[in-house]
């Protein structure tokens, strides 16, 4: 196991729905929120409450700590720290992996690099390219303003975003005076590291009048969101695992369950000597991803009203089911039902993800609204 990295520290949070299933390292989270809130600009506020799918928050030194310990009781692996690999060769007999530290040979090669390895380097772009980028600050305040019970999954007052992106603040409230506050955008060019830091103070004492603030830890990403059909099989010898197969969903930027279940299914495959699955989640889950970033791209900065519809138009199991790919039919027709809004329509009518009859819904639902022309 080649790791570029010297050291874990509590560098990135994830952040998913429970699911009926059994997820590995589930029972690791620190907090379970039973509630989950959309915010709009207007302050209106659309709450969602599910005792069986509550949203879960699992710091990444809690994952490390745990993976490490496992590994560090398995005799056959060898962890291998502060190595690059630098290239990946797929040969007839065998698999080389050229690292910084010399060159390793073996029947298979399991890329779990994301998009920052070798071989998804230069790959080709999808229809749709985004990148959803944010920077979270978890702090102490003055005052006790937060609810404890209640996740703030998007938050729209004083943000709004630009033409060519949608911005948000996304909030976890640990206790009445302690939260994760996230600055959040999707699309659009890049925001400085301290224009983000400043959104959050000014957030933290416009919207919520919550005194002083004292940082505590700050962490930051940029994901992809792209209808790049990143291929899970590589090749006889070469399989991808998690990120660098597609496993964060494009729509929203959710990995953590799926990227358990991929490598899951990775490893039943291995110890069967069956064949890895070629591709991550179900087709009508790729179509309505398309459909989403479609939208979205279409009109970034008005996408807001969408997400509201979808939170405001289906039950809280509907919702947290669809976020974690464990969606039914049912469930989906009625995600699309929520958001058949004009701009929505609009990338339907246009796009071509696939027939909408897949979730129930007429096509006629598609044609030009007489009033906007849309």
């Amino acid at each position: 196991l080649i790791d570029s990295r010297r050291t874990y520290l509590d560098d990135r949070t994830w952040c998913f729905w429970a699911t009926p299933e059994p997820t590995p390292f589930q029972e690791l989270a620190t907090h379970r929120w039973p509630a989950w809130r959309l915010v709009g600009r207007d302050g209106r506020a659309v709450t969602r409450h599910s005792a069986t799918h509550p949203y879960l928050h699992l710091p990444a030194d809690r994952f490390y700590a745990a993976a490490l310990a496992r590994l560090e009781r398995a005799a056959n692996v060898e962890l291998r720290l502060g190595e690059r690999v630098l290239a990946v060769e797929e040969r007839p007999g065998d698999v080389r992996v050229r690292t910084s530290a010399g060159t390793l040979e073996g029947a298979r090669a399991y890329d779990a690099m994301g998009g920052a390895g070798p071989l998804n380097r230069g790959r080709p772009d999808g229809s749709v390219e985004l990148r959803q980028r944010f920077l979270g600050l978890e702090v102490e305040v003055e005052r006790p303003v937060f609810d404890p019970s209640t996740a703030t999954l998007m938050d729209f007052r004083g943000t709004g975003g630009t033409p060519d992106a949608l911005r948000f603040t996304y909030l976890l409230p640990f206790s009445p005076t302690r939260a994760l506050v996230e600055d959040t955008s999707l699309g659009g060019p890049a925001v400085r590291a301290e224009q983000r830091r400043t959104a959050i103070t000014r957030h933290l004492r416009d919207v919520w009048d919550a005194g002083a603030v004292e940082v505590q830890r700050e962490e930051r990403g940029a994901l992809p969101m792209s209808t790049h059909a990143f291929p899970a099989v590589r090749g006889p010898r070469l399989t991808a695992v998690g990120a660098a197969a597609g496993a964060l969903r494009p729509s929203s930027g959710y990995a953590f369950v799926r990227l358990q279940r991929h490598a899951q299914a990775v490893a039943r495959a291995i110890a069967t000597g069956a064949a890895p699955p070629a591709r991550l989640g179900h087709r009508r889950h790729r179509s309505l991803d398309a459909l989403f970033l479609r939208a979205l791209q279409a009109d970034p900065a008005g996408f807001d009203a969408h997400l509201l519809a979808l939170a405001d138009g289906v039950d809280a199991g509907t919702f947290a089911r669809f976020m974690t790919d464990a969606s039914s039919l049912r469930d989906e027709a009625a995600v699309v039902g929520a958001m058949t809004r004009p701009g929505f329509l609009r990338a339907m009518a246009t796009g071509r993800a696939g027939g909408l009859a897949h979730w129930g819904v007429p096509q006629h639902a598609t044609r030009a609204h007489p009033q906007t022309g849309v």
